[in-house]
């Protein structure tokens, strides 16, 4: 899910780069009246009432499993939070010959998720065992400008895994290439296990974050160390460099750490 501090630097890119966009979050709508070309849309905002007028009205407000026509009850399967089935990791449910993927069973609602989950179902049933679904390799993007891109976990994330997690951000700005075409918006931040090194999160606020997120996924899912990114060459100027920047500073910095005894 979208990293807290990525959230928050995204508003304030909207809010220089689109002045005119308006962005309110905890919005409850109350009610929608009139026709397409004069819509009236009632909302409260806190203990404020109040009254938006437009043209058109998209309603996109998320998705959320579905069972209610497939007669679980009657085949003994459980359902967990909001109604969606649970499974494993294996997408195998509590009845062992039905398993289930995709958005019935909660999660990451993306495309690409229910792709890998269907893959791991299918490989179990098949007699794979050892495959399983890991959401803390799992990545999404969302194509705001800048974009907005994960994988893995945040440092919130990892630390209520019980993982000993440091961070390290670089800004946009300092890339040759992001100065060169004027995309200096946003930062990335690097997730990794201060004992093993191993990265387990990458988040970015940037341009083309939707093309960059993909070799964080090679990091994240191939259970790399910060040493490995660190030594890898990266091409200049492209921002791909920012990977191996990141690696060496929290690198240099956790090697500080244990020469001070900390």
């Amino acid at each position: 899910e979208m990293e807290k501090e990525i959230a928050e630097q995204l508003m304030k890119a909207i809010a220089h780069n689109s002045p005119r966009l308006q962005v309110l979050t905890d919005v409850k709508v109350a009610g929608v009246t009139g026709q397409v070309g004069q819509l009236a849309v009632r909302y409260q905002i806190g203990e404020e009432a109040a009254t938006y007028n437009c043209d058109l009205l998209l309603v996109a407000t998320g998705k959320r499993p579905d069972t209610s026509g497939l007669n679980l009850a009657a085949a003994g399967v459980t359902l967990g939070e909001r109604a969606a089935i649970a499974t494993d990791a294996t997408g195998r449910s509590n009845v062992p010959h039905i398993y289930a993927v995709g958005d019935v069973i909660g999660g990451y609602m993306l495309a690409h998720t229910a792709s890998q989950q269907g893959r791991v179902a299918a490989a179990n049933l098949l007699g794979h065992n050892s495959v399983r679904y890991d959401a803390a390799k799992d990545c999404g993007v969302t194509f705001t400008r800048p974009q907005c891109a994960f994988v893995g976990l945040s440092l919130e994330q990892a630390k209520a895994a019980g993982i000993g997690a440091v961070e390290v951000k670089v800004p946009m700005s300092i890339d040759a290439k992001a100065m060169m075409t004027g995309e200096t918006d946003g930062l990335i931040k690097m997730v990794a296990d201060k004992v093993s090194h191993r990265i387990v999160g990458v988040h970015f606020l940037a341009d083309h974050a939707d093309t960059l997120v993909g070799e964080a996924v090679l990091m994240v899912s191939a259970g790399l160390t910060l040493e490995q990114v660190a030594e890898a060459i990266h091409p200049h100027p492209t921002q791909t460099e920012l990977f191996g920047e990141m690696a060496r500073r929290l690198l240099s910095r956790l090697r500080r750490s244990v020469k001070a005894g900390g």
